[in-house]
């Protein structure tokens, strides 16, 4: 066959909520589709070259290589996004995650979920990100510590999704600005004390456990953290500010989502509106342009679109 065509929509993601640091993300209901055609023959064309459609073709590559199959000679992809890019809500995990998924779609499904993890982890850098991108809904992830004479070898990667109860709903704001995440890693501490390692792995664990219970009202302190927020806050000196603002309006908790320059807020649905509008007139009150929205969790990750047959020529 020459040429093969799929669809793929992914959802937007938002990591860390707060104390999650590399290691705590969920989907939330804004959405990409990425239409991939492949084909066998041609030039190597790829189409308009754009940030989200180089990483979904190079996704598509990588994950033809980790099937073991020859990379189709043209690449060519079609965007379709309401995810803001650079804003600290997935863009490039959802197009590597699209790309991984096109690609075993074309294939037939030779990729499991494990192996597609590999690859979008080792593409994007940051399993958090692409795990609930791939997979949808609350996933907590980890490295395995390197076997001896595997320190050059990427990281295994170790994931459980988390139910979440009903009963929240997303509330945030997008400011115009982005914040690159090679420049605000930089401002991260090398290090932390004892007292603030404890702090932050024990807000995790509580993080994680007011989520599986639906235990809303723990998740102000359990939001709370001492690594990424304030130094980041340099680039974002409102932050705290935004995150005062949503509590006021009525949500559970507020945090950067990612590394910025989202502010996303959990909140009763009943007041998720009431949320939105407090983010929106914080925002106003400082001259900040950008998109205050309301989102819910997804529990569906990448998916394949059925109007879109893998099999049929274009």
């Amino acid at each position: 066959m020459n040429a093969a065509t799929v669809a793929v929509r992914v959802p937007a993601t938002t990591a860390n909520l707060g104390p999650g640091f590399d290691a705590v993300g969920m989907a939330v209901s804004i959405f990409a589709t990425f239409t991939v055609r492949v084909e066998d023959e041609g030039g190597g064309r790829r189409g308009r070259r754009d940030p989200m459609r180089s990483m979904a073709a190079a996704a598509v590559r990588a994950g033809y290589k980790r099937a073991g199959q020859r990379v189709p000679r043209t690449i060519e992809v079609d965007v379709g996004s309401d995810i803001p890019l650079g804003r600290g809500l997935g863009a490039s995990a959802a197009a590597r995650g699209a790309g991984v998924v096109a690609a075993n779609a074309l294939l037939g499904g030779p990729l499991h979920d494990a192996a597609l993890l590999q690859v979008g982890a080792r593409l994007e850098g940051h399993a958090d990100n692409i795990a609930p991108a791939l997979f949808g809904g609350l996933q907590v992830v980890a490295a395995a510590d390197t076997a001896p004479g595997e320190a050059n070898h990427p990281p295994r990667w170790q994931r459980v999704a988390v139910p979440i109860p009903a009963g929240i709903t997303c509330a945030g704001f997008s400011p115009d600005f982005s914040m690159p995440t090679n420049e605000t890693r930089a401002s991260l501490p090398d290090g932390l004390s004892r007292a603030d390692a404890v702090f932050n792995s024990s807000h995790a664990a509580l993080l994680i456990a007011a989520l599986a219970t639906g235990d809303w009202e723990a998740l102000n302190v359990a939001s709370e953290e001492r690594l990424h927020q304030r130094p980041r806050s340099r680039l974002f000196p409102q932050m705290f500010d935004f995150f005062d603002a949503a509590r006021g309006a009525g949500a559970f908790c507020a945090y950067l989502s990612g590394g910025g320059s989202t502010i996303l807020a959990l909140t009763p649905p009943e007041r998720a509106e009431a949320v939105r509008d407090a983010l929106a007139a914080a925002a106003d009150g400082f001259g900040i342009g950008g998109r205050p929205f309301v989102a819910e969790p997804c529990l569906s990750g990448a998916t394949v679109l059925d109007d879109a047959d893998p099999w049929t020529q274009p």
